[in-house]
C-alpha cells in the first residue's frame, strides 16, 4: 500500500508553497542562473522516433526501450525478489512504458537542465567522473573494434564438442523425500517405522522439522551438489548408486539435524547432441578467440608504452 500523507500535511504544505511562489523571485536558488559554462549542453541528434521533448532535449521511443531493457534486465539480477515480484516489476505494457518516461526519463531530463544552469557540469570531481567514464567507454569500444570480426568456424565447434563430450552431459536428476528430525534417537525410530511399511510422505508430513515437510517430504527433482556445500553427507546418501528407486536411506546427520530420504523417481543423464551444445560451445571459443587476441594487443602495445606503478603507495 502506498505511503499518502494525511489532509492536515498536505494542506501545510500547499500553504508553504504558494508562499514560496509568491515571492519566489527574491528567492535566487528557484530561479535559473547564467553561467559562463564552457560545456554546451548535451544536443542529440534525433535518430528514431521522438516520444517526447523536455525544452529542446529529445527523447526517442529507441531510447526508451534500451533504458527499459537495462532495467529490466537488472530486475533478473535481484536474489532478493521472488519469481512473482520480478515478472510483476517488470515493464512489460505501454502503460508501464509511459510511467517510466514520465517519472523517470522526463524527470532526469528536468534536474540535469537545472544543473547545467547552476554550472554543476563545472565541478572539478564532476568533470572528473567525466572524463573517467568517458575513458572507460573509449577503452570498451576500442575493445569492441579490435573483436569485432573474430569468429568461430563450424569445424572448429565441431572439434570442441567431439574432445569435451563429457562436459555437455546433463547429470541425472532423482526426485527425493526427506525427514529431519533434531536427534538420532527419534530419526532411529522413524526409520524402523518406515522400514514396516509406514508411509513416508505422512510421517514427513506430521513429525519432520524441515520446510519441507507441509509438502509431505517433497523435494522435487534435485541434482547432485544442487543443494550447496553444507549437504555433502545429504548428497552421499541421496545419490548413491546403491539406492535405488523407491529406496530409503539410512539415518545421516546433515546440517539441520537428523535426515533419512526416500528416491521417488530417478531421471537418467543424457548426452547433449551437438546441436543442443552449439551455441553454448560457440559463445565460449568466441569469448577465448576474443580474450586471446585482446592479450595479445595488449602485450604489443605495453610494449610501447610507459607504465610506472607505485605498489610502495597502495595501502
Amino acid at each position: 500500500m502506498k505511503y499518502l500523507p494525511n489532509r492536515p500535511v498536505i494542506l501545510s504544505f500547499l500553504v508553504f508553497f504558494s508562499f514560496l511562489c509568491l515571492g519566489c523571485d527574491k528567492i535566487n536558488f528557484l530561479k535559473p542562473q547564467k553561467t559562463t559554462s564552457k560545456v554546451q549542453p548535451f544536443q542529440p541528434i534525433v535518430k528514431g522516433t521522438l516520444i517526447a521533448k523536455v525544452n529542446n532535449l529529445p527523447i526517442t521511443l529507441e531510447e526508451l526501450n534500451r533504458y527499459v531493457d537495462i532495467y529490466n534486465a537488472s530486475l533478473d539480477l535481484r536474489q532478493d525478489l521472488t519469481e512473482e515480484e520480478r515478472k510483476a516489476a517488470k515493464i512489460d505494457t505501454r502503460d508501464k512504458k509511459i510511467n517510466y518516461l514520465k517519472s523517470m526519463l522526463i524527470r532526469q531530463m528536468v534536474f540535469y537542465q537545472l544543473a547545467l544552469d547552476k554550472g554543476l557540469d563545472q565541478k572539478e570531481e564532476i568533470i572528473e567522473i567525466l572524463n573517467r567514464y568517458k575513458m572507460a567507454l573509449l577503452a570498451q569500444e576500442m575493445q569492441n573494434e579490435i573483436v569485432k570480426n573474430i569468429d568461430v568456424s563450424h569445424s572448429e565447434i565441431e572439434e570442441a564438442y567431439q574432445n569435451n563430450k563429457d562436459l555437455f552431459r546433463e547429470p541425472e536428476a532423482r526426485r527425493i523425500r526427506e525427514i529431519v528430525t533434531r536427534t538420532e534417537e527419534e530419526a532411529k525410530q522413524i526409520l524402523i517405522e518406515l522400514l514396516q511399511g509406514q508411509d513416508f510422505s505422512t510421517i514427513a508430513r506430521n513429525r519432520s522439522i524441515a520446510e519441507s515437510a507441509k509438502n509431505g517430504g517433497d523435494l522435487g527433482f534435485l541434482r547432485k551438489g544442487e543443494r550447496g556445500e553444507k549437504y555433502i553427507n545429504f548428497d552421499e546418501a541421496a545419490f548413491s548408486p546403491l539406492l535405488k528407486q523407491g529406496a530409503i536411506s539410512s539415518v545421516f546427520d546433515g546440517p539441520d539435524g537428523f535426515y533419512i530420504v526416500k528416491i521417488e523417481s530417478i531421471k537418467e543423464g543424457r548426452q547433449l547432441s551437438l546441436p543442443d551444445a552449439w551455441d553454448t560451445i560457440k559463445a565460449i571459443l568466441l569469448a577465448r578467440k576474443q580474450q586471446d587476441e585482446l592479450d595479445k594487443v595488449y602485450s604489443q602495445l605495453s610494449r610501447d608504452t610507459k607504465i610506472e606503478i607505485y605498489e610502495g603507495e597502495i595501502k
